[in-house]
């Protein structure tokens, strides 16, 4: 019996990086990696992002607003690498914009580029709506006007923001270097002192807060949205990868 020769064999390819989906990410450019990094331990099999950096630096009004300028050369960049969406990811940056700048910058991007787009402010919408959250508390870093625009924000968009913590931060490197067990003791007193929402939003992908987020919702035992998971949440949505990832909370645990 002859047997067959080495070329007549079939070789296996492996899958191409994103064979699902590739999610494009607009990163702030002050961004230490912790941000870079969640969406990485968030991605399903399959997934990858690409990311951009864009203009940022403190968090104040100012170097935020820098953002949206830099935004569109961004996702310029980000579609030269075919990705399925493309997100916007910053909160902060997005309610300096507020409600209708937020989606007039999606609207250029979309059109600039030919791409569905996504950003942290509606992402986070999306999320409150879809767990029926109606009534909030925010955990935030920002110093007092961020924080005004913030509850502006979500006010805007039909949620009554019952209560907020806000820590006057502008540093993102003091924001990292709290653990993720610091920020769930902190939303616990937060929450002990308004228990009556239907959920609370810890904003900012510069919190580390993936380690503590499933057991901040068993302990609370209302939904946690953060901005990172909210985003992923989004843009999956979107794209239409239907995986859920578990371990961080019921956003991405459940159908969507």
């Amino acid at each position: 019996m002859m047997m067959p020769k080495s070329s007549d064999k079939k070789v296996l390819k492996p899958y191409p990086l994103g064979w699902k989906a590739k999610i494009g990410i607009l990163l702030p450019s002050h961004d230490t990696g912790y941000g870079s990094y969640e969406f990485r331990v968030l991605c399903p099999d399959g997934v990858v992002t690409l990311e951009t950096r864009v203009m940022g630096g403190r968090l104040t009004i100012e170097h935020l607003q820098r953002m949206r300028e830099d935004a569109l050369h961004g996702a310029e960049l980000l579609a030269t690498a075919a990705p399925d969406v493309i997100c916007y990811i910053a909160t902060a940056a997005c309610f300096v914009l507020g409600v209708e700048g937020e989606k007039q910058l999606l609207k250029a991007i979309e059109e600039k580029t030919g791409i569905q787009a996504a950003s942290g402010g509606s992402s986070v919408t999306e999320a409150f709506k879809f767990l029926g959250v109606k009534k909030m508390s925010m955990y935030v870093p920002t110093n007092e006007e961020l924080t005004a625009k913030s509850t502006q924000y979500f006010e805007d968009q039909g949620l009554e923001v019952c209560a907020c913590e806000s820590l006057g931060q502008e540093s993102l490197p003091n924001i990292n270097r709290m653990s993720p067990w610091e920020i769930y003791g902190d939303v616990m007193k937060l929450y002990r002192r308004c228990p009556e929402v239907d959920g609370i939003f810890v904003t900012g992908g510069c919190f580390r807060t993936l380690e503590m987020l499933e057991v901040l919702e068993k302990d609370t035992g209302v939904p946690i949205v953060t901005t990172t998971p909210a985003n992923m949440w989004r843009c999956l949505q979107l794209v239409g990868v239907k995986d859920p990832i578990c371990g961080f909370g019921q956003l991405l645990e459940k159908p969507r």
